[in-house]
């Protein structure tokens, strides 16, 4: 206030009362020209209660890239990188301009935003082998023809066996070239993005959760990590932890090189019927030689999980209401002690 009357040149001085109240009081996020944009990304879905955890600085990593595991393509994220450094190298010069066109201010507010995006999908664009719909073949294809001329000069298309046709070496950097050429290119594309959002997904809501720990140790809260956090977590992970923990192992154990018939790629269970299978606490059917579950004891194991997952569930839903009921009586008890014996002692004074 005092630097504000100096620059004002005003003559009067400032002055400030403090008004005791018990109300909360506003959250304020301190922001600069590369958070702001994420912070209003997040108060648009809400705003953190007064010293509670800002969310905000962890959306910087995770909102980028979660939208590039999206978008995932090398030649549309440069555009968008190129797109956002031009906006941010100039930005002082493009900030006085002070334009009434709405979608370019959102632009403008979202630069750096755009540029983490961009930058992020070239990342994943890498990872998928995809620029403009194109893989590019830069180490070359570890899958190999086993054909003769003869033998590709009869047909259109061709099964390759992993167990000959493939070098059994990974491509060194994304996905292999071979997959643009394949006809279940979709397929597999689909199934392995699907997989990948499920574990970035599952690990995202874990780390949310556990966010809560730090609200409620530092305001005192520590009931509800019992009441809460501990439920919600166990419920995440005996359940979606448990499906991302399949698919490792689908991807572990089964292979075209597998001695084990049962182990091969035919055998391979489809992950989604398994979680399925276990909501309803039947097994797979499968037939021989194929087994009905991945690994011995997955039948019981799967219904304890589920019976703890079950059990998180009214604790989750019940916990803190019937917490706060318990207090609330508590606290109505010492109240009418303590008035009670006010009174005792007041008429013990009188008859004195």
């Amino acid at each position: 206030l005092d630097n504000g009357v100096k620059a004002s040149g005003s003559p009067i001085p400032s002055f400030l009362h403090y008004v005791p109240t018990r109300e909360t009081p506003p959250t304020f996020n301190r922001t600069n020209k590369f958070t702001r944009g994420f912070q209003n990304l997040i108060d648009s879905y809400g705003i953190a209660s007064y010293r509670e955890v800002n969310p905000a600085l962890y959306t910087i990593i995770t909102f980028p890239f979660l939208f590039a595991v999206m978008f995932g393509d090398v030649g549309h994220g440069l555009i968008m990188t190129i797109f956002a450094a031009i906006i941010v190298i100039f930005e002082k010069k493009l900030s006085k301009q002070r334009s009434d066109n709405e979608i370019w201010n959102i632009f403008f507010g979202g630069r750096y935003i755009i540029l983490l995006m961009g930058i992020f999908s070239i990342y994943t664009g890498l990872i998928y082998n995809d620029m403009f719909s194109k893989s590019l073949n830069i180490f070359g294809s570890r899958w190999k023809n086993v054909y003769d001329n003869k033998t590709l000069a009869g047909k259109k298309f061709f099964d390759l066996d992993p167990a000959a046709a493939y070098t059994q070496e990974p491509y060194p950097f994304g996905l292999d070239p071979a997959w643009q050429f394949a006809a279940n290119n979709i397929i597999f594309l689909n199934s392995f993005k699907m997989k990948m959002s499920i574990i970035f997904g599952v690990i995202h809501m874990a780390f949310g959760v556990t966010m809560s720990v730090v609200n409620f140790n530092y305001l005192k809260k520590r009931e509800m990590i019992y009441l809460q956090y501990i439920p919600q977590i166990l419920f995440l992970l005996l359940l979606f932890w448990y499906l991302c923990i399949l698919m490792f192992m689908k991807w572990i154990s089964y292979s075209a090189l597998s001695q084990d018939p049962a182990y091969g790629t035919s055998c391979a269970p489809s992950v989604l019927i398994i979680f399925i299978n276990m909501m309803l606490m039947k097994a797979t059917e499968a037939k021989e030689p194929c087994l009905s579950f991945m690994y011995p004891g997955q039948e019981a194991l799967q219904k304890t999980f589920l019976a703890f997952a079950f059990l998180c569930i009214p604790v989750m839903l019940f916990g803190k209401p019937v917490y706060k009921m318990l207090a609330d009586r508590k606290r109505k008890k010492y109240q009418q002690g303590v008035e009670s014996g006010d009174t005792t002692e007041v008429a013990e004074h009188e008859g004195e």
